[in-house]
C-alpha cells in the first residue's frame, strides 16, 4: 500500500457516519447545487432538520433578531424540540416590565 492509498484509507476511517444525503452534500467534488439541494433536504431525517432549524434560530438570536408568534407578539420562538417522534416549538412570553426570564 502506497502513501496515497494510506491517506485515503485514513480519510474514510475518520469520516463520521451520516445518511446518504449528508454524505452527498459533504463531498468536495460534488458540493451542493441549487438543483440537488431540495433532494438532499427531502432525504434528511426529521432530527437533522430540527437540529438545523435550531442552529438557524441560534444565529438569529446572536444577531438579536427575535422570531415572534403571529397571534401573540409577546411570545418569541427560541427552540424546537423532539419528544417521542413529535416536534414541539418552545416559546417564551416576555412581559413588558420584566427582562428575559432566563437571565440572558
Amino acid at each position: 500500500m502506497n502513501r496515497a492509498q494510506r491517506r485515503n484509507l485514513l480519510k474514510v476511517k475518520n469520516k463520521p457516519k451520516h445518511n446518504r444525503a449528508s454524505v452527498a452534500a459533504s463531498k468536495a467534488e460534488e458540493g451542493i447545487t441549487a438543483s440537488n439541494a431540495q433532494g438532499i433536504i427531502d432525504n434528511l431525517p426529521i432530527a437533522q432538520i430540527v437540529a438545523g432549524v435550531n442552529n438557524l434560530l441560534r444565529q438569529l438570536e446572536k444577531r438579536q433578531v427575535p422570531v415572534y408568534d403571529w397571534d401573540n407578539e409577546g411570545r418569541t420562538l427560541y427552540r424546537l424540540q423532539m419528544r417521542r417522534g413529535k416536534v414541539f416549538y418552545l416559546a417564551e412570553q416576555k412581559n413588558p416590565g420584566q427582562g428575559n426570564p432566563e437571565g440572558k
